[in-house]
Formats: C-alpha cells, sequence, structure tokens
C-alpha cells in the first residue's frame, strides 16, 4: 500500500525525493496588486513563480508577541525549475527550503 505524507496539509514526495535543504535567508519578493507573489529575490538571482502549489499560516506564540508566519510553496524558475518554500514573518519574507 502507497503512503502519502502529509505537512500542513500538502502533499510530499516520498522515497529518495523527499530531500529538502533548510535555508533561512531573506529574500525580496515581487507580488501582483492582488498579492500574487510572481518572482523572488535569492543571493542576487531572480527567481519567477511559475505556480504557487499552496499556503498555509503557522501558529506561533502571539501571547508573547510573536508574528504569525505566512508560508508559500511555489515551483520557480531561474536556471532550472525548482520548488521552494517561502513564508513571511511580519512584513519581511524569507526562503525557508529547497526542496529536491
Amino acid at each position: 500500500m502507497e503512503h502519502m505524507f502529509y505537512y500542513n496539509y500538502i502533499p510530499l514526495p516520498t522515497g529518495a525525493d523527499a530531500m529538502s535543504k533548510l535555508i533561512g535567508e531573506p529574500i525580496k519578493v515581487h507580488r501582483k496588486e492582488d498579492s500574487t507573489i510572481t518572482a523572488f529575490i535569492w543571493r542576487k538571482r531572480l527567481y519567477r513563480v511559475n505556480e504557487v502549489i499552496g499556503w498555509w499560516r503557522e501558529p506561533s506564540d502571539w501571547w508573547n508577541g510573536k508574528a504569525i508566519r505566512l508560508f508559500v510553496r511555489v515551483n520557480a524558475t531561474n536556471s532550472s525549475t525548482g520548488t521552494y518554500e517561502l513564508y513571511q514573518l511580519g512584513e519581511s519574507w524569507f526562503l525557508s527550503k529547497v526542496l529536491d
């Protein structure tokens, strides 16, 4: 029987394809007027977003003044296409993970 694993309601690949690299670096996000993410800049390179795969919010210790993080998983292209997990904390954006 094949099993599906879910991380915040988004299915992840299984087996050898289930690798990711934690990054945690700041990025610059470009958005349309309707807030749709169109591209982001990471390490001085532009990544064009082809598809928003999913998004979710992660709760935080709001009673301690910590903001809720908005996560967005996208397929984006630079020299090749990859899957990236971005998050917004306050007004700042960060690259959380690169999924292989």
